[in-house]
């Protein structure tokens, strides 16, 4: 089996150099590292984990925070996240490690554990709240963590993203155009999530250029009556642009109750609907969650240092 003197020897390379470029040290240049790697594939070396995780106190893992969220186990959208970021740590030679639970609090006694006895630190949370306790706990300790999702005004770290103001404006702009809905409503949820607001800006910038009144339902978790009246308080309604699949689904079925006779079009964002639940009326953003996987895994790696903070923004479409 190759070590890694042997690639050292084959590539004219000190050791120290070949250890930091497989083991992604920034202080190696990008293009050494993947000719490294290469070298290494081509020899068929197989790293030692066990020498390298009492070198590095690290281990080959990645830990990947679920928001606390009923719809997290059965929503499509976090199997496409998982995918990616499972795709992108395989060719890095890392695992990923899942802290999921309940409530905040067993979140955050898992991502403990994770930090000081499985030594993991490297995180991707597969959200970004305000005053989350678990990213609180992440900017203490001297580790490397990216979130799925902006972080609110003010704050800086490491994040992947769509770009919700336009995603809020393309959904918007999609019902008008394709389908001539006239008065399209927004709907969001009582939590006020930044990709909401997001979306929100983007949907009343393209009614104000429509020169169309804006009308927005904060769409209650139970209570179909208050639903009800809103719906009721708004006939003029013909479409509905949905902060996310769940809360158009949920409006759709509503107004169809009402009047099963009409017609409405509802655009929805994550694709996270089988397609069993919806109909031709029903439509979704795709955010492309697969790719923000991988993103999050490559900024994950090659940024490990304050000094060089950014995020990437991945593409959505409909």
């Amino acid at each position: 089996m190759a070590t890694i003197r042997d690639i050292a020897k084959k590539m004219g390379l000190s050791v120290s150099t070949v250890s930091r470029a497989l083991n992604d040290n920034q202080r190696i240049s990008i293009d050494t590292r993947k000719r490294v790697k290469k070298m290494a594939q081509e020899l068929g070396y197989q790293p030692n984990y066990n020498a390298r995780n009492l070198t590095n106190q690290e281990a080959n893992a990645v830990g990947v925070v679920f928001p606390v969220n009923n719809r997290v186990v059965d929503n499509i959208f976090y199997v496409g996240l998982l995918r990616g970021i499972n795709e992108e740590l395989i060719s890095k030679n890392y695992v990923l490690s899942v802290a999921i639970g309940n409530s905040t609090e067993q979140v955050l006694e898992n991502v403990k554990s994770m930090i000081t006895r499985a030594q993991i630190k490297r995180f991707i949370l597969l959200y970004s709240h305000i005053n989350d306790p678990v990213i609180e706990l992440l900017r203490k300790q001297p580790v490397t963590f990216v979130t799925i999702g902006k972080p609110a005004a003010g704050q800086k770290w490491l994040y992947v993203d769509n770009n919700n103001v336009r995603a809020g404006a393309d959904g918007t702009h999609f019902l008008m155009k394709r389908f001539h809905v006239s008065n399209p409503i927004f709907a969001e949820s009582p939590n006020g999530w930044p990709y909401e607001l997001d979306r929100r800006e983007g949907y009343l910038r393209e009614m104000a250029q429509k020169n169309r009144k804006p009308v927005i339902f904060a769409v209650p978790d139970e209570d179909e009556h208050q639903l009800d009246q809103l719906i009721k308080e708004n006939p003029q309604m013909d479409g509905v642009v949905a902060t996310d699949d769940y809360t158009g689904l949920k409006i759709y079925h509503r107004f169809k109750v009402l009047h099963p006779d009409k017609e409405i079009e509802v655009v929805g964002y994550n694709k996270s609907l089988p397609n069993e639940l919806t109909d031709q009326h029903f439509h979704s953003v795709d955010l492309h969650p697969k790719e923000m996987g991988q993103a999050a895994v490559q900024l994950l790696f090659e940024n490990c240092t304050e000094t060089r903070l950014k995020h990437t923004i991945v593409e959505h479409s409909i």
